[in-house]
Protein backbone atom coordinates (compact mmCIF):
# COMPACT_ATOMS: atom_id res chain seq x y z
CA UNK A 1 0.00 0.00 0.00
CA UNK A 2 1.56 3.47 -1.18
CA UNK A 3 2.41 6.01 1.78
CA UNK A 4 -0.66 8.49 0.07
CA UNK A 5 -3.74 5.75 0.61
CA UNK A 6 -2.14 5.23 4.56
CA UNK A 7 -1.88 8.51 5.18
CA UNK A 8 -5.28 9.10 4.16
CA UNK A 9 -6.75 5.87 6.34
CA UNK A 10 -4.71 6.93 9.12
CA UNK A 11 -5.70 10.54 9.24
CA UNK A 12 -9.65 9.27 8.22
CA UNK A 13 -9.16 7.27 12.03
CA UNK A 14 -7.11 10.09 13.71
CA UNK A 15 -10.45 12.74 12.78
CA UNK A 16 -13.01 10.17 13.60
CA UNK A 17 -11.95 9.74 17.12
CA UNK A 18 -11.29 12.89 18.55
CA UNK A 19 -14.94 13.67 17.08
CA UNK A 20 -16.05 10.98 18.99
CA UNK A 21 -14.04 11.61 22.03
CA UNK A 22 -14.43 15.29 22.11
CA UNK A 23 -18.24 14.62 21.32
CA UNK A 24 -17.93 11.98 24.75
CA UNK A 25 -15.74 15.22 26.56
CA UNK A 26 -18.71 17.71 25.79
CA UNK A 27 -21.48 15.78 27.23
CA UNK A 28 -19.80 15.86 30.23
CA UNK A 29 -19.69 19.38 30.57
CA UNK A 30 -15.69 19.40 29.69
CA UNK A 31 -13.66 20.92 26.83
CA UNK A 32 -13.48 19.39 23.42
CA UNK A 33 -10.03 20.00 23.37
CA UNK A 34 -9.84 17.57 26.44
CA UNK A 35 -11.62 15.04 24.40
CA UNK A 36 -9.20 15.13 21.75
CA UNK A 37 -6.03 15.13 23.74
CA UNK A 38 -7.61 11.62 25.26
CA UNK A 39 -8.27 10.14 22.29
CA UNK A 40 -4.31 10.65 21.07
CA UNK A 41 -3.61 8.99 24.01
CA UNK A 42 -5.71 6.25 22.88
CA UNK A 43 -4.29 6.36 19.77
CA UNK A 44 -0.87 6.48 20.85
CA UNK A 45 1.80 4.15 22.87
CA UNK A 46 0.20 4.19 26.12
CA UNK A 47 -2.98 1.75 23.85
CA UNK A 48 -3.51 0.80 20.48
CA UNK A 49 -0.05 2.59 19.09
CA UNK A 50 -1.41 3.75 15.71
CA UNK A 51 1.98 4.02 14.34
CA UNK A 52 3.61 0.48 15.58
CA UNK A 53 1.06 -1.20 12.69
CA UNK A 54 3.39 -3.25 10.79
CA UNK A 55 2.03 -2.18 7.48
CA UNK A 56 2.84 1.38 7.97
CA UNK A 57 5.73 2.32 5.03
CA UNK A 58 9.08 2.87 6.92
CA UNK A 59 11.16 2.78 4.13
CA UNK A 60 9.76 5.56 1.77
CA UNK A 61 11.58 9.12 1.76
CA UNK A 62 8.91 10.65 4.39
CA UNK A 63 6.76 8.21 6.38
CA UNK A 64 3.31 8.43 7.34
CA UNK A 65 4.49 9.46 11.00
CA UNK A 66 6.15 11.96 9.89
CA UNK A 67 4.15 13.28 7.28
CA UNK A 68 1.07 13.28 10.30
CA UNK A 69 3.83 15.37 12.18
CA UNK A 70 3.98 17.72 9.33
CA UNK A 71 0.28 18.25 9.37
CA UNK A 72 0.18 19.04 12.98
CA UNK A 73 2.89 21.13 12.45
CA UNK A 74 0.96 23.55 10.28
CA UNK A 75 -2.23 23.20 12.86
CA UNK A 76 -0.21 24.75 15.06
CA UNK A 77 0.31 27.59 12.76
CA UNK A 78 -3.14 28.19 11.59
CA UNK A 79 -4.53 27.05 15.51
CA UNK A 80 -2.20 30.40 16.57
CA UNK A 81 -3.16 33.03 13.71
CA UNK A 82 -6.81 31.77 14.60
CA UNK A 83 -6.15 32.89 17.87
CA UNK A 84 -4.40 36.21 17.43
CA UNK A 85 -7.74 36.66 14.65
CA UNK A 86 -9.95 36.06 17.80
CA UNK A 87 -8.52 38.53 20.49
CA UNK A 88 -10.81 41.02 21.36
CA UNK A 89 -8.41 44.18 21.29
CA UNK A 90 -11.32 46.39 22.63
CA UNK A 91 -11.97 44.27 25.24
CA UNK A 92 -8.13 44.15 25.91
CA UNK A 93 -7.75 47.86 25.92
CA UNK A 94 -10.99 48.28 28.52
CA UNK A 95 -9.32 46.29 31.17
CA UNK A 96 -5.35 46.72 30.01
CA UNK A 97 -4.56 48.08 33.67
CA UNK A 98 -6.10 45.03 35.79
CA UNK A 99 -5.51 42.42 32.86
CA UNK A 100 -2.04 43.23 32.69
CA UNK A 101 -0.92 43.38 36.23
CA UNK A 102 -2.34 40.34 36.60
CA UNK A 103 -1.12 38.51 33.38
CA UNK A 104 2.15 39.69 34.62
CA UNK A 105 1.96 38.32 37.69
CA UNK A 106 1.18 34.56 36.22
CA UNK A 107 3.93 34.84 34.13
CA UNK A 108 7.01 35.70 36.86
CA UNK A 109 6.03 33.50 39.73
CA UNK A 110 5.09 30.42 37.97
CA UNK A 111 7.73 30.63 35.45
CA UNK A 112 10.17 31.17 38.66
CA UNK A 113 8.89 28.51 41.02
CA UNK A 114 8.77 25.91 37.88
CA UNK A 115 13.18 26.70 37.37
CA UNK A 116 13.64 26.87 41.15
CA UNK A 117 11.75 23.04 41.84
CA UNK A 118 13.75 22.26 38.15
CA UNK A 119 17.12 23.31 39.35
CA UNK A 120 16.30 21.54 42.81
CA UNK A 121 15.37 17.57 41.47
CA UNK A 122 19.00 18.28 39.09
CA UNK A 123 17.10 19.57 35.75
CA UNK A 124 20.03 21.56 33.47
CA UNK A 125 19.81 25.62 33.14
CA UNK A 126 17.90 25.22 30.12
CA UNK A 127 15.65 22.69 30.64
CA UNK A 128 14.97 24.27 34.24
CA UNK A 129 13.92 27.39 32.16
CA UNK A 130 11.73 25.97 29.83
CA UNK A 131 9.91 24.23 32.42
CA UNK A 132 9.29 27.36 33.86
CA UNK A 133 8.01 28.52 30.71
CA UNK A 134 5.77 25.71 29.81
CA UNK A 135 4.08 27.43 33.42
CA UNK A 136 3.33 30.52 32.19
CA UNK A 137 0.39 29.49 29.54
CA UNK A 138 -2.92 30.64 30.17
CA UNK A 139 -6.03 28.89 28.21
CA UNK A 140 -8.34 31.79 26.90
CA UNK A 141 -10.57 28.69 25.32
CA UNK A 142 -11.23 26.69 28.36
CA UNK A 143 -11.63 30.14 30.61
CA UNK A 144 -14.01 31.54 27.79
CA UNK A 145 -15.98 28.48 28.14
CA UNK A 146 -16.25 28.10 32.14
CA UNK A 147 -17.14 31.88 32.21
CA UNK A 148 -19.82 31.62 29.43
CA UNK A 149 -21.35 29.07 31.04
CA UNK A 150 -21.83 30.78 34.55
CA UNK A 151 -23.05 33.97 32.25
CA UNK A 152 -19.96 35.50 33.62
CA UNK A 153 -17.86 36.51 30.01
CA UNK A 154 -19.36 40.47 30.10
CA UNK A 155 -18.48 40.59 33.68
CA UNK A 156 -15.76 42.98 34.80
CA UNK A 157 -14.20 39.68 36.20
CA UNK A 158 -14.85 37.91 33.20
CA UNK A 159 -13.82 40.69 31.02
CA UNK A 160 -10.19 40.99 33.45
CA UNK A 161 -9.53 37.13 33.18
CA UNK A 162 -9.79 37.03 29.48
CA UNK A 163 -7.64 40.06 29.14
CA UNK A 164 -5.25 38.75 31.48
CA UNK A 165 -5.32 35.33 29.19
CA UNK A 166 -4.82 37.28 26.11
CA UNK A 167 -2.16 39.25 27.83
CA UNK A 168 -0.65 35.87 29.42
CA UNK A 169 -0.51 34.63 25.98
CA UNK A 170 1.22 37.22 24.57
CA UNK A 171 4.49 37.60 27.26
CA UNK A 172 4.56 33.68 27.07
CA UNK A 173 4.76 34.04 23.73
CA UNK A 174 7.51 36.45 23.82
CA UNK A 175 9.43 34.71 26.80
CA UNK A 176 9.13 31.32 24.39
CA UNK A 177 10.77 33.04 21.83
CA UNK A 178 13.39 34.41 24.01
CA UNK A 179 14.29 31.07 25.34
CA UNK A 180 14.10 29.11 21.73
CA UNK A 181 16.49 31.98 20.56
CA UNK A 182 19.07 32.06 23.81
CA UNK A 183 18.73 28.06 23.90
CA UNK A 184 22.04 27.13 21.96
CA UNK A 185 23.88 29.74 23.93
CA UNK A 186 22.77 28.62 27.78
CA UNK A 187 23.61 25.18 26.66
CA UNK A 188 26.62 25.72 25.63
CA UNK A 189 27.74 27.78 28.70
CA UNK A 190 31.37 27.60 28.06
CA UNK A 191 31.15 29.06 24.90
CA UNK A 192 28.19 32.12 25.62
CA UNK A 193 29.59 35.39 25.10
CA UNK A 194 27.80 38.59 25.74
CA UNK A 195 28.18 39.64 22.53
CA UNK A 196 26.49 36.04 21.48
CA UNK A 197 23.97 36.95 23.71
CA UNK A 198 23.56 40.41 22.45
CA UNK A 199 23.46 39.71 18.57
CA UNK A 200 20.77 36.91 19.30
CA UNK A 201 18.59 39.90 21.46
CA UNK A 202 19.14 41.87 18.75
CA UNK A 203 18.05 39.73 16.43
CA UNK A 204 14.69 38.97 18.04
CA UNK A 205 14.09 42.77 18.77
CA UNK A 206 14.53 43.76 15.49
CA UNK A 207 12.60 41.33 14.02
CA UNK A 208 9.67 41.92 16.49
CA UNK A 209 9.79 45.47 16.01
CA UNK A 210 10.04 44.94 12.34
CA UNK A 211 6.71 43.03 12.69
CA UNK A 212 5.01 45.45 14.60
CA UNK A 213 5.94 48.27 12.98
CA UNK A 214 5.02 47.16 9.32
CA UNK A 215 3.17 44.21 9.74
CA UNK A 216 -0.42 46.21 10.36
CA UNK A 217 0.70 48.32 7.15
CA UNK A 218 1.41 45.10 4.94
CA UNK A 219 -2.11 43.08 6.31
CA UNK A 220 -4.44 46.55 5.25
CA UNK A 221 -2.90 46.12 2.16
CA UNK A 222 -2.92 42.83 1.38
CA UNK A 223 -6.73 42.13 2.31
CA UNK A 224 -7.53 45.78 0.37
CA UNK A 225 -6.10 44.54 -2.72
CA UNK A 226 -7.84 40.80 -1.91
CA UNK A 227 -10.88 42.27 -2.59
CA UNK A 228 -10.11 42.86 -6.42
CA UNK A 229 -9.21 39.50 -7.26
CA UNK A 230 -11.69 37.64 -8.95
CA UNK A 231 -12.66 33.66 -7.67
CA UNK A 232 -13.81 32.64 -3.88
CA UNK A 233 -12.19 33.14 -0.64
CA UNK A 234 -9.24 35.51 -1.44
CA UNK A 235 -9.25 37.48 1.38
CA UNK A 236 -9.02 34.23 3.37
CA UNK A 237 -6.01 32.97 0.69
CA UNK A 238 -4.16 36.52 1.44
CA UNK A 239 -4.71 36.33 5.10
CA UNK A 240 -3.11 32.82 4.99
CA UNK A 241 -0.24 33.99 3.13
CA UNK A 242 0.90 36.55 5.59
CA UNK A 243 -0.09 34.15 8.38
CA UNK A 244 2.52 31.86 6.78
CA UNK A 245 5.21 34.68 5.56
CA UNK A 246 5.55 36.26 9.42
CA UNK A 247 5.32 32.84 10.89
CA UNK A 248 8.69 31.83 8.43
CA UNK A 249 10.25 35.40 9.59
CA UNK A 250 9.94 34.92 12.86
CA UNK A 251 11.69 31.76 13.21
CA UNK A 252 13.95 32.18 10.25
CA UNK A 253 14.64 35.99 10.76
CA UNK A 254 14.13 36.20 14.92
CA UNK A 255 15.23 32.75 15.87
CA UNK A 256 11.90 32.54 17.22
CA UNK A 257 9.10 30.62 17.59
CA UNK A 258 6.84 30.47 14.08
CA UNK A 259 3.72 30.56 16.22
CA UNK A 260 4.77 34.04 17.20
CA UNK A 261 4.40 35.29 13.99
CA UNK A 262 1.58 33.45 13.29
CA UNK A 263 -0.17 34.85 16.14
CA UNK A 264 0.46 38.32 15.62
CA UNK A 265 -0.39 37.85 12.21
CA UNK A 266 -3.97 37.10 13.33
CA UNK A 267 -3.81 40.11 15.01
CA UNK A 268 -3.19 42.49 12.26
CA UNK A 269 -6.00 40.90 10.33
CA UNK A 270 -7.78 41.20 13.18
CA UNK A 271 -7.71 45.29 12.46
CA UNK A 272 -9.25 44.93 9.11
CA UNK A 273 -12.97 44.77 7.88
CA UNK A 274 -11.82 41.19 6.45
CA UNK A 275 -11.85 39.83 10.01
CA UNK A 276 -15.03 37.56 11.02
CA UNK A 277 -15.01 36.52 6.78
CA UNK A 278 -11.60 35.77 7.57
CA UNK A 279 -12.40 33.87 10.30
CA UNK A 280 -15.69 32.07 9.50
CA UNK A 281 -13.90 30.60 6.38
CA UNK A 282 -10.80 29.45 8.64
CA UNK A 283 -13.10 28.33 11.62
CA UNK A 284 -14.57 24.76 9.66
CA UNK A 285 -11.09 23.79 8.38
CA UNK A 286 -9.35 24.30 12.18
CA UNK A 287 -11.90 22.36 13.90
CA UNK A 288 -12.54 19.34 11.28
CA UNK A 289 -8.77 18.76 10.39
CA UNK A 290 -5.88 20.80 11.96
CA UNK A 291 -7.20 21.13 15.59
CA UNK A 292 -7.91 17.67 16.01
CA UNK A 293 -4.79 16.19 13.50
CA UNK A 294 -2.61 18.71 16.59
CA UNK A 295 -4.44 17.90 19.28
CA UNK A 296 -4.46 14.05 18.52
CA UNK A 297 -0.46 14.37 18.13
CA UNK A 298 0.17 15.89 20.82
CA UNK A 299 -1.64 13.12 23.14
CA UNK A 300 0.11 10.54 20.44
CA UNK A 301 3.41 11.62 22.19
CA UNK A 302 2.10 10.52 25.70
CA UNK A 303 3.39 7.15 26.88
CA UNK A 304 1.11 6.78 29.79
CA UNK A 305 3.26 3.70 30.71
CA UNK A 306 6.38 6.05 31.75
CA UNK A 307 4.29 8.42 33.27
CA UNK A 308 5.31 7.00 36.88
CA UNK A 309 8.82 8.66 36.92
CA UNK A 310 9.48 11.50 39.14
CA UNK A 311 5.67 11.61 40.97
CA UNK A 312 7.41 14.06 43.50
CA UNK A 313 8.32 16.47 40.78
CA UNK A 314 5.38 16.25 39.41
CA UNK A 315 2.90 16.67 42.23
CA UNK A 316 5.41 19.77 43.43
CA UNK A 317 4.96 21.11 39.65
CA UNK A 318 1.55 21.07 39.61
CA UNK A 319 0.88 22.56 42.78
CA UNK A 320 3.17 25.32 41.55
CA UNK A 321 1.08 25.73 38.01
CA UNK A 322 -1.78 25.99 40.48
CA UNK A 323 -0.86 28.31 43.17
CA UNK A 324 1.56 30.32 40.74
CA UNK A 325 -1.22 31.60 38.97
CA UNK A 326 -3.63 31.79 41.95
CA UNK A 327 -1.05 33.97 43.98
CA UNK A 328 0.44 35.71 40.98
CA UNK A 329 -2.77 37.24 39.26
CA UNK A 330 -4.35 37.59 42.30
CA UNK A 331 -1.94 39.23 43.49
CA UNK A 332 -1.85 41.94 40.09
CA UNK A 333 -5.94 41.91 40.58
CA UNK A 334 -5.60 42.79 44.14
CA UNK A 335 -3.30 45.59 43.72
CA UNK A 336 -5.43 47.24 41.11
CA UNK A 337 -8.53 47.57 43.27
CA UNK A 338 -10.35 44.18 43.07
CA UNK A 339 -11.78 42.49 46.21
CA UNK A 340 -10.03 39.68 47.65
CA UNK A 341 -12.87 37.60 46.43
CA UNK A 342 -12.46 39.30 42.84
CA UNK A 343 -9.14 38.30 42.79
CA UNK A 344 -9.09 34.70 43.97
CA UNK A 345 -11.92 34.26 41.04
CA UNK A 346 -9.39 36.33 38.50
CA UNK A 347 -6.63 33.84 39.71
CA UNK A 348 -8.62 30.44 39.22
CA UNK A 349 -9.68 31.57 35.85
CA UNK A 350 -5.97 31.82 34.62
CA UNK A 351 -5.43 28.16 35.77
CA UNK A 352 -6.07 25.97 32.78
CA UNK A 353 -2.98 25.46 30.54
CA UNK A 354 -4.67 24.50 27.73
CA UNK A 355 -3.88 24.36 24.00
CA UNK A 356 -0.87 27.13 24.63
CA UNK A 357 0.79 24.74 26.90
CA UNK A 358 0.57 21.74 24.90
CA UNK A 359 2.10 24.23 21.40
CA UNK A 360 4.98 25.16 24.27
CA UNK A 361 5.58 21.63 25.43
CA UNK A 362 5.45 20.41 21.57
CA UNK A 363 8.02 23.08 20.64
CA UNK A 364 10.22 21.95 23.67
CA UNK A 365 10.56 18.22 23.09
CA UNK A 366 11.11 19.03 19.07
CA UNK A 367 13.88 21.77 19.67
CA UNK A 368 15.35 18.87 22.47
CA UNK A 369 14.70 21.44 25.45
CA UNK A 370 12.79 19.17 27.60
CA UNK A 371 12.93 15.42 27.65
CA UNK A 372 10.47 12.51 26.88
CA UNK A 373 9.44 12.57 30.58
CA UNK A 374 8.94 16.36 30.77
CA UNK A 375 7.04 16.24 28.04
CA UNK A 376 4.42 13.92 29.26
CA UNK A 377 4.09 15.57 32.58
CA UNK A 378 3.54 18.77 31.02
CA UNK A 379 0.59 17.37 29.17
CA UNK A 380 -0.65 15.41 31.87
CA UNK A 381 -0.38 18.89 34.27
CA UNK A 382 -2.61 20.83 31.32
CA UNK A 383 -5.07 17.84 31.41
CA UNK A 384 -5.38 18.45 35.38
CA UNK A 385 -5.49 21.72 35.28
CA UNK A 386 -8.14 21.26 32.37
CA UNK A 387 -10.39 19.47 34.57
CA UNK A 388 -10.55 21.15 37.96
CA UNK A 389 -10.45 24.92 36.80
CA UNK A 390 -14.16 24.69 36.14
CA UNK A 391 -14.93 23.37 39.65
CA UNK A 392 -12.76 26.05 41.07
CA UNK A 393 -14.28 28.98 39.10
CA UNK A 394 -18.17 27.60 40.36
CA UNK A 395 -17.39 27.44 43.64
CA UNK A 396 -15.39 31.46 43.26
CA UNK A 397 -18.78 32.91 41.75
CA UNK A 398 -21.29 31.09 43.74
CA UNK A 399 -21.15 33.99 46.55
CA UNK A 400 -20.85 36.72 43.36
CA UNK A 401 -24.23 34.77 42.11
CA UNK A 402 -26.14 35.46 45.68
CA UNK A 403 -24.50 39.02 45.47
CA UNK A 404 -26.24 39.61 42.27
CA UNK A 405 -29.36 38.18 43.44
CA UNK A 406 -29.97 40.60 46.07
CA UNK A 407 -29.01 43.78 44.21
CA UNK A 408 -32.02 42.92 41.43
CA UNK A 409 -34.29 42.19 44.44
CA UNK A 410 -32.95 45.71 45.81
CA UNK A 411 -33.35 47.53 42.66
CA UNK A 412 -36.75 46.52 42.14
CA UNK A 413 -38.03 48.16 45.01
CA UNK A 414 -39.88 51.53 44.35
CA UNK A 415 -37.66 54.41 44.05
CA UNK A 416 -38.68 57.64 45.58
CA UNK A 417 -40.06 60.01 43.59
CA UNK A 418 -36.96 62.66 43.02
CA UNK A 419 -34.57 60.23 43.66
CA UNK A 420 -31.49 59.20 40.71
CA UNK A 421 -30.65 56.09 40.38
CA UNK A 422 -26.93 56.12 40.63
CA UNK A 423 -26.76 52.75 38.81
CA UNK A 424 -27.34 54.04 35.52
CA UNK A 425 -24.51 56.87 35.76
Amino acid sequence: MSVSLQILLCIAVVIVTAKLAAAASSRLGLPLVLGELIAGVILGPSVLNLWGIPWLAHNSLLSVPEIFKILADLGVVFLMFVAGLETDIAMLRSTVGPAFWSAAGGVVLPMAGGYALSRAFGFSTVESVFIGTILTATSVTITAHTLMNLNQLRSKIGSTILGAAVIDDVLGLIVLSVVIALAPQMANAGDASWRGLAGILGRLVFCLITMVAFGPIVARWAIKYSTRLHGHHTETAVALVVAMLLAFDAQWLGGMAAITGAYLAGLFIAMTPSRQTVNDDLRPMLNSFFGPVFFVSVGMGVNARHIGGRVGFFLILLAIAIFGKVLGCGMGAYGTGFSRRDSLAVGVGMIPRGEVGLITASLGLTAGLVTQDVYVQSVALVLVTTLITPALLRFCFSKAETTTEVSGALDRLPVPAGASELGDA
